[in-house]
């Protein structure tokens, strides 16, 4: 049950994270309730979310491994996997998969309950019955502390290269335009969240309460400047 725990803590604030990143009201402004709105930015979201579900397969790794049944870690390995490419695939404004988030987000979860099921069996079956598990080899400190910084360093320039791939790949504006508020039907919110961060290609908006022209344009059609209106996020 411990480890249940664990792994679903993690799973839980994976969710978070990517419930920011899709721009689900609900959760934006809980987050912001509970002080976090300064994190609300894809580039810290998505290595979160990543970062979250690499954690809990990590102890899902272990339980199946203690088990000695690895099909549920597959089974969570792919659906990781493809929930985290969906989302990198979202925020980077490349392709709006949403339905491949919430498909592999759902494996991992189903990973998860499958392997707490088979630890339950496994704690059922007689000790008669059951084969006793071969203990672990003794780990070298040493070795375990080595290897224990170079996951480190290898989750660090992970977690930096999703962070930076957000913020290089991103949809930018265009050089002589700027962040107007108030020309489109959104008037800083769309279908799902506030112009800061919302639900890509799903109006006219394209995912913010804002289009990206010139300033004489903005000015023209009665908007302002983002950074001057109530729908900036840097204000909240």
């Amino acid at each position: 049950m411990k480890e249940l725990l664990k792994q679903f803590s993690s799973l839980i604030a994976a969710g978070v994270a990517a419930a920011c990143c899709l721009g689900i009201a609900v959760v934006l402004a809980a987050v912001g309730a509970v002080g976090l709105g300064f994190l609300v930015r894809d580039a810290f979201l998505l290595p979160l979310f990543v970062g979250f579900v690499g954690l809990s397969l990590w102890l899902l790794w272990r339980s199946a491994r203690a088990h000695r049944r690895l099909a549920p870690f597959w089974l969570a390995l792919a659906g990781g996997l493809v929930s985290a490419a969906g989302l990198w695939l979202l925020v980077t404004g490349t392709f709006a998969l949403t339905g491949s988030i919430y498909g592999g987000f759902a494996a991992l979860v189903a990973g998860s309950i499958w392997d707490f099921l088979n630890g339950r069996r496994a704690a059922a079956c007689a000790a008669d019955v059951c084969e006793t598990p071969k203990a672990d080899a003794p780990v070298n400190p040493t070795r375990r502390t080595l290897n224990g910084a170079g996951l480190a360093l290898a989750a660090a320039g992970v977690f930096y290269g999703l962070y930076k791939s957000v913020n290089v790949l991103a949809p930018a504006a265009q050089a002589g335009t700027i962040a107007c508020y108030g020309i489109n039907a959104c008037k800083g919110q769309s279908a799902c969240t506030t112009a800061f961060n919302a639900c890509t290609g799903q109006n006219e908006c394209k995912g913010k309460g804002f289009l990206n022209v010139t300033p004489r344009e903005c000015a023209l059609q009665g908007g302002v400047p983002l950074e001057q209106s109530e729908a900036n996020p840097a204000k909240g």
